[in-house]
């Protein structure tokens, strides 16, 4: 977790979930979960994230303009002046303060975890501490929420693609496939849904299955497609077929001077210098690893191919034949 996340979650107060869960944000234990979680966050296959489609809508709750907001969070402060256990008021109060953004996020936990405690059921509760959670890095907390929000609405697509997102995060292949069978299931061509289909069976050792969603992906054409041919050529990679793993890599180049295609580009050529060093490409793999620099200068493992490349190719090079001697 950053020092920022740090911050907002140490300024959310001490609350007893009765029964489920003790969130004493101070406590020695939960310092030793976060920094177990921390040890594990984002570990997949390759350590790659799973796409997701952008920002959070907040199309569950309908919010007012600025000005109406901020006169809708003082009246429901002034309520809760009169009557602190007012379970309407702090649900709107931890709503609205969610809507202004980050910054308010510890107001807005603290309130709509005492309406919970209160005995407030309202499914917006379940989906800003959700967001909220996973945004601050407290993702099992997140995925609690999420799925109590899923048993009342147990079609919506953009929590079930947060869900199955955290459950891939967390190293739970298995339960993430499920998760993507399901939107496959009422989404049959969402590629998005396909390609996180893909890199889930991957990180649950189902290959084959990983494998026919890449090839269908690459049939969709555009950035998918050309992670569908990097993946591909992982895959043969780790398989040890390495003139299969280059087909894929150079059907799906990085222009120079791009971003790439959606994943960093000197992971994309980190693997391309490796299979050309194991093809005995050394030219090739020498100008792969001068890209992995170019786009991160501090990468010890390229700098270290890169002078063993330079040994090989210098022993290659025919020593220069000596002027003729004039006459």
């Amino acid at each position: 977790m950053n020092a920022k996340a740090e911050d907002l979650a140490l300024r959310v107060k001490p609350i007893h979930r009765a029964g489920r869960l003790n969130l004493s944000w101070l406590s020695s234990k939960l310092v030793v979960i976060l920094l177990a979680f921390c040890g594990v966050a984002f570990l997949g296959v390759m350590s790659l994230v799973l796409r997701d489609s952008g920002s959070f809508s907040r199309r569950k709750i309908e919010f007012p303009p600025l000005p109406q907001l901020n006169a809708s969070i003082a009246a429901a402060q002034e309520r809760l002046k009169i009557d602190p256990q007012d379970i309407g008021s702090l649900v709107e109060l931890g709503t609205l303060h969610f809507e202004k953004g980050r910054e308010f996020y510890p107001d807005a936990i603290n309130e709509l975890e005492q309406a919970r405690e209160l005995g407030a059921l309202d499914p917006k509760i379940f989906y800003c501490l959700g967001i909220m959670y996973q945004e601050v890095g407290l993702y099992s907390f997140s995925l609690e929420e999420y799925r109590r929000f899923l048993r009342h609405y147990p079609d919506d697509k953009e929590i079930r693609m947060l869900e199955a997102k955290l459950l891939y995060r967390q190293g739970a292949y298995p339960e993430a496939v499920s998760e993507y069978e399901r939107l496959k299931f009422r989404y049959p061509n969402d590629s998005l849904i396909e390609e996180n289909l893909g890199l889930s069976l991957w990180g649950a050792k189902d290959i084959d299955r990983a494998l026919e969603c890449f090839e269908q992906l690459k049939s969709t054409g555009g950035d998918q497609s050309k992670r569908a041919e990097f993946y591909l050529g992982q895959i043969a990679f780790d398989k040890g077929d390495f003139k299969s793993a280059l087909e894929h890599l150079e059907a799906a180049p990085v222009p120079e001077g791009s971003g790439g295609y959606g994943l960093p580009v000197d992971r994309v050529y980190a693997l391309l210098a490796a299979t050309d060093q194991k093809l005995g490409r050394a030219a090739e793999a020498k100008a792969a690893w001068e890209r992995v620099l170019a786009a991160t200068p501090d990468d010890a493992k390229a700098k270290s191919a890169l002078r063993e490349l330079n040994r090989q190719l210098n022993r290659r090079t025919p020593p220069r034949k000596q002027a003729a001697k004039k006459k």
